[in-house]
């Protein structure tokens, strides 16, 4: 009797202790109000600081909007991906636009901001970013949406340009031509859904491809100047590149189990090594780890973000998006 009387005790204070957490978030039934993209307080609102190459901070600019992505710096300028809107801020001035064109932003490139159009069919659009009337963009006769998902995904900006895989080829274009630039290399393979590119310099690109292989692409000579293997080709599971300095950083990742882990996701073995992103030369022994995959990608966003092409610093201060939901 007095071991029943003890777990009888144990679950009224569990049942309690639950009964006091949904009444405290309001996330019961018909009560829960969950909301992923609040409106920010003005009390509340973050803020974005640049600071010159001396380490002298210039400007100061409210944002008011929560991080959907981390931030990404691109060409003079910061992309700000809120769940409200994307800002731009121009990492001189703190002056910040925000395209009404666009549903997704890729980079900024030569005062364009270019991305995934809001409606109709092109493949990426360029909006000028200080208001002004005028931009381009890229439609292909006929439509292959699966191939333009395909380059949107995979598409990053260059100094000059914006560079894609189409299918199996990887495409570039200049905003200031308006038009498709004329270099356009055949791939062996296509690129790897979902997984952008990493663009070395002007000339060199690196191209996660969808056998799980690397490709690494001279623009200038447009071919496939190097590829590198996953040590297991028969079964990856998903790849990415990431630039660290003159480096690119690979990571290929496998199932190892479809059993639940402990966390309620299943454990995947991560193969990771680096190559010198122009040459294809190893920079370091691969190495592999075991874990789950929303631990590859729960990267917080970076609070200091450095524009190398400026030397500029800009500090963000904005929330995170809150993720989640009721019960």
């Amino acid at each position: 009797m007095e071991v029943r009387d003890r777990v009888a005790g144990r679950r009224a204070a569990v049942a309690g202790a639950v009964a006091v957490l949904l009444a405290a978030t309001a996330c019961s039934g018909a009560d829960c109000a969950f909301d992923d993209c609040p409106d920010v307080p003005a009390a509340q609102v973050g803020r974005l600081t640049g600071t010159d190459p001396s380490g002298a901070v210039r400007w100061t600019t409210p944002v008011a909007d929560l991080l959907s992505e981390p931030p990404v710096v691109s060409n003079g300028h910061v992309v700000v991906v809120g769940c409200h809107a994307t800002h731009v801020v121009d990492v001189a001035s703190g002056a910040v636009s925000t395209p009404t064109d666009l549903a997704h932003v890729i980079g900024v490139v030569q005062g364009y901001a270019v991305g995934t159009p809001a409606e109709g069919d092109a493949i990426v659009t360029a909006e000028r970013l200080d208001g002004a009337p005028g931009g381009w963009s890229w439609q292909e006769s006929p439509l292959d949406e699966d191939a333009d998902r395909g380059y949107r995904s995979s598409a990053v900006v260059t100094r000059g340009g914006i560079v894609g895989v189409r299918g199996r080829s990887l495409v570039a274009w200049s905003p200031g031509s308006g038009s498709r630039d004329s270099v356009e290399v055949p791939l062996p393979v296509g690129a790897w859904r979902l997984e952008p590119l990493a663009a070395a310099d002007e000339t060199h690109v690196v191209v996660p491809g969808s056998d799980g292989s690397v490709l690494g692409v001279d623009l200038g000579s447009r071919s496939v100047t190097w590829r590198s293997l996953p040590t297991r080709p028969d079964a990856p599971a998903g790849v990415s590149v990431r630039l660290v300095g003159r480096d690119v950083v690979v990571e290929v990742w496998y199932p190892r189990t479809t059993a639940a882990a402990v966390t309620g996701e299943a454990v995947w073995v991560t193969e990771r090594w680096s190559l010198d992103a122009r040459t294809g030369a190893a920079r370091s022994p691969r190495t592999t780890s075991t874990g789950t995959r929303s631990t590859r990608h729960s990267t917080p966003s970076p609070t200091v973000l450095h524009d190398p092409a400026t030397g500029w610093t800009v500090t963000q201060g904005l929330r995170e998006r809150p993720r989640g939901g009721c019960f």
